[in-house]
């Protein structure tokens, strides 16, 4: 019994002593360049938005004062597409694609390059389980805008706070 114990910590301290950890524990979370954010445009993306940035220290205001970002949606477009079809000519899996960008502004300036993000989901199709598929397609949206406003965030905290001045 011992001896399992006596490895079962070597185990421990060989995988913590080669940087592994689970997701989200032990890594210190970055912090955005601005402290205050004001969302505009944002539409579905709105309740995945105002977690992401409560989750990195952020607060949403209503009002742009000198000290606030503005992040600004400039591109939310959702496509279904036919992924493949079956032997009889009918659907048997969709491509839903989500892409969005979005534009951070100061002082009514541009911070950098609009931030772009596409991703992409099949979604199988059955003609018996139509109901249970579209849950299942509005999940999968879901997921993907949480993805894609998680790494909108991410990015933004690669943005300097210092606005450079166009000549």
């Amino acid at each position: 019994m011992n001896k399992i114990k006596l490895l079962l910590i070597c185990v421990l301290f060989l995988l913590t002593s080669c940087g592994f950890h689970l997701r989200g524990v032990g890594s210190e979370v970055s912090s955005l360049p601005y402290k205050n954010w004001r969302l505009e445009n944002v539409g579905d993306l709105s309740n995945p938005l105002h977690d992401e940035l409560k989750r990195y220290g952020a607060v949403v205001v209503d009002r742009a004062d000198s000290d606030v970002a503005i992040f600004h949606l400039t591109e939310l477009t959702r496509n279904k597409d036919i992924g493949s079809l079956s032997s009889i000519g009918t659907v048997s899996e969709y491509l839903l694609t989500l892409r969005v960008s979005a534009q951070i502004q100061v002082d009514g300036q541009n911070m950098g390059n609009p931030i772009s993000v596409v991703l992409q989901r099949t979604l199988s199709y059955s003609d018996d389980d139509l109901f249970g598929k579209q849950q299942e397609e509005n999940e999968l949206w879901q997921d993907m805008y949480q993805d894609a406003v998680g790494q909108i965030v991410r990015r933004m905290t690669f943005i300097s706070p210092t606005i450079a001045k166009e000549p």
